[in-house]
């Protein structure tokens, strides 16, 4: 067994419990919406969308009849705040790995042996992305899981390429995300880290929210990764923009590499 495969095992079981509970959770809230959607008519939709607040109507804007449909509602769980705070959280803990494994005095019991130091980046990074990769399998099987059992009868259900593209859409804002808390949590304590990576979510995620209400916002929304999260026009049937992607992963991969070079420059000793 390799040195990094190794390391990641030992994290994996370190986040086993965690992860399985989040997994099976989300799973099972893809069932329940799946559930929730079968039981409506299909007349009570449009109902739906009229009780909806001003303000939420607004940030929806045309995509408000999309999203208050059999499909859009089956697919809630991919755009659903709750739900993409949670992945956030959970990624965000995993990617500041290597600081917690600082503070506890862990890796001087790694690093007791002839392995670098930039195999625990590795190491990390390949549990972000098994865990992103992980969490969004558990939340699609939900979804068919739902649909097959309580929607038979129905035939508008979601494309696979909605589901895909809102899934692919999600990991990559959280493996964009995750790149991020690994760069600050290679150079900080994983107390700082996590909180001012947590913090600038929410500043930028505010920031996307406001630009859908006030338009002059929108010159500085491009500096929001959110801004390239756009589950609305994917519920609304529209393609997922290629360019979307290439910069969250951009982001993703440029966190990845400062933490390699901050981590290597660090003192861990303390």
């Amino acid at each position: 067994m390799t040195g990094p495969f190794r390391l990641f095992v030992l994290a994996l079981k370190r986040a086993r419990t965690l992860l399985v509970a989040t997994g099976l959770l989300l799973g099972a809230f893809q069932v329940l919406v799946a559930f929730i959607a079968s039981s409506i008519k299909p007349r009570d939709f449009d109902q739906l969308a009229s009780l909806l607040p001003p303000f939420v109507r607004s940030i929806l804007g045309p995509a408000v009849a999309s999203v208050m449909s059999f499909a859009g509602i089956v697919c809630i769980g991919y755009f659903d705040l709750v739900i993409v705070i949670a992945l956030l959280a959970l990624i965000i803990a995993l990617a500041t790995l290597p600081a917690s494994d600082i503070e506890t005095g862990v890796v001087d019991l790694i690093l007791a042996r002839p392995l670098p130091r930039h195999w625990l980046i590795t190491r990390t990074i390949g549990l972000v992305v098994f865990s992103i990769t992980l969490m969004l399998a558990l939340m699609m099987a939900g979804t068919w899981i739902g649909l097959a059992i309580f929607a038979q009868e129905i035939a508008a259900w979601p494309s696979a390429y909605m589901i895909g593209s809102l899934a692919l859409n999600l990991g990559l804002l959280t493996l964009c995300w995750g790149g991020i808390a690994m760069a600050f949590g290679a150079a900080c304590r994983r107390s700082v880290a996590g909180a001012t990576t947590g913090l600038l979510a929410l500043f930028t995620l505010l920031l996307d929210i406001v630009r859908s209400m006030w338009p002059p916002a929108e010159r500085i929304a491009w500096l929001s990764p959110f801004h390239y999260f756009v589950p609305f026009d994917l519920v609304m049937g529209r393609p997922l923009p290629m360019e979307n992607l290439v910069v969250l992963w951009a982001i993703a991969m440029t966190g990845f590499t400062v933490a390699y070079l901050l981590f290597s420059q660090r003192d861990i000793s303390r």
